[in-house]
């Protein structure tokens, strides 16, 4: 399943000029499920004007200006409303005496208005969820949402709801669960019921609905804009409800200015595509026809031909600049397809990075012929920072295949990834980038390198950086 998260920030990276993505990640909007009492009844399939001409004829009232008399209505909307009926022959409209017309029902229109006399409003129960930040009825369900545990577990932002009273009948209007209703049908036709009244709430537990934070941060780090993503979508809405209710101060989310990776040798350097390059060649390669102009040419055409170009272009780059949202991808792209060997150093190893899907990764990762891994953490860093149930799954794992090596490196050395043939260099925490310890995220580009005599002399060293603590740590096991 593709990551909300990767999604948004590969979509939305760009959306602010001038400013640099900071911090992508999952957050948690507030909502009460509700349960309401409500007095709703099978909808008509009649409009409403429609409907009170066979009313009014069935009740002896047969003239089309006495009916919008009635009704309160201009002539002409009752006489459109009886040339309908007339179509579908529930009425006669019949000379009368005086020379006029009158409108009087068939046969099949008695049978209609029986029909409707039957139908009586009912009280039930109607499950809707309530956006505690728009402090209004969304169109969500139960399925779409999450409990406070599930965001713990996934280290996820709690945003802050706009009122802390409970949900009372008069924030949910009739009007809002009927356009809610309009909304959800699929099919295009009209919902099987209206609800008239909303008699009680009788119950509203407090859940939570996954959606994704962007944060975006000025080249001297004194300002700052956020976006928030609600089902794939900017959400202006919730934008606005974040910004009334405190901002980034509501998340405790901290920024600082980009620390600068590690200097690469001047040959590598001078190849270096920059950030501007490889995100217009993303662009390209990641574009797609319009809806409107989507068809099998446009896809198989000169727009396709552009994006496949593209990505070519992308792929042949022997040294290109690494947006932030891109670290995520090329982790996950590094535990699906590395082949021969995997590295990775990063500061702190915490438990919303290395899940039971993470180790479930390595672990098809390592059963591969010939693979080799090596994962470094500390790097000078507070190891008070690191999530012991994290450790512990590393650790276990490392017991069970001799080709991971899992160890303290105490010296501050530069974050890495090496994967195969692939070394990216940056100030990226691979493994702790959805719960920062320090709360503190920066607008981290890294450098991805595919020339292979550079790459085989960082993973000799750090490999050999990780081997030698791993084997002090085995010598000194209480140290």
């Amino acid at each position: 399943m593709a990551d909300p998260t990767v999604i948004a920030a590969r979509r939305y990276s760009d959306q602010h000029p001038g400013y640099h993505l900071a911090y992508a990640g999952e957050v948690a909007v507030p909502v009460s499920l509700l349960t309401l009492d409500v007095l709703a009844q099978e909808r008509k399939d009649l409009p409403l004007v429609d409907e009170f001409v066979l009313r009014l004829a069935d009740h002896g009232i047969h003239k089309v200006d006495n009916m919008a008399a009635v009704l309160g209505i201009d002539a002409p909307t009752v006489s459109d409303a009886v040339a309908v009926q007339l179509s579908a022959e529930t009425i006669e409209y019949r000379p009368d005496t005086l020379g006029a017309h009158k409108v009087l029902l068939t046969h099949r229109g008695k049978l209609a208005v029986t029909e409707m006399s039957t139908t009586t409003p009912q009280r039930t129960e109607h499950q809707r969820a309530f956006d505690r930040m728009l402090w209004k009825p969304v169109p969500h369900s139960r399925p779409d949402l999450i409990t406070r545990a599930d965001t713990e577990a996934r280290s996820m932002v709690l945003l802050p709801s706009s009122r802390t009273n409970e949900v009372a009948t008069s924030d949910v209007t009739p009007r809002m669960l009927n356009q809610l209703l309009d909304r959800g049908n699929s099919d295009e036709s009209r919902p099987t019921i209206e609800v008239l009244s909303v008699e009680a709430v009788t119950r509203q537990p407090r859940l939570f609905l996954p959606a994704v934070l962007l944060v975006y941060v000025s080249e001297t780090a004194d300002d700052h804009r956020f976006n928030v993503i609600v089902d794939d979508t900017l959400s202006e809405a919730h934008d606005n409800a974040l910004h009334h209710a405190g901002g980034l101060s509501r998340t405790k989310i901290q920024l600082a200015p980009a620390v600068r990776e590690p200097e690469l040798p001047d040959p590598l350097s001078r190849q270096r595509a920059s950030y501007d390059v490889v995100r217009d060649l993303q662009r390209r390669a990641d574009s797609t026809p319009s809806e409107e102009s989507r068809s099998p040419r446009a896809v198989t055409g000169p727009h396709r031909k552009d994006s496949d170009t593209a990505r070519a272009e992308l792929d042949a780059l022997t040294v290109r600049s690494v947006p932030l949202f891109e670290h995520r991808e090329l982790l996950t792209t590094a535990l699906d397809t590395a082949r021969r060997r995997l590295l990775l150093a990063a500061p702190w190893v915490r438990d919303a990075v290395v899940t039971d899907g993470f180790i479930a990764k390595l672990e098809v990762m390592l059963r591969r012929a010939d693979m080799t891994a090596h994962i470094g953490y500390g790097l000078g860093h507070d190891t008070t920072h690191n999530d012991r149930a994290a450790l512990h799954k590393l650790q276990i794992l490392a017991r069970r295949y001799d080709r991971l090596t899992v160890a303290h490196v105490p010296d501050p050395y530069p974050n890495i990834l090496i994967f195969d043939d692939v070394w990216v260099s940056t100030g990226f925490d691979w493994l702790s980038f959805r719960d920062q310890p320090t709360r503190t995220y920066r607008p981290h580009e890294g450098t991805l390198v595919r020339e292979t005599a550079h790459i085989e002399q960082q993973y000799r060293r750090y490999a050999d950086l990780i081997g030698a603590a791993a084997k002090r740590a085995s010598q000194h096991p209480q140290a």
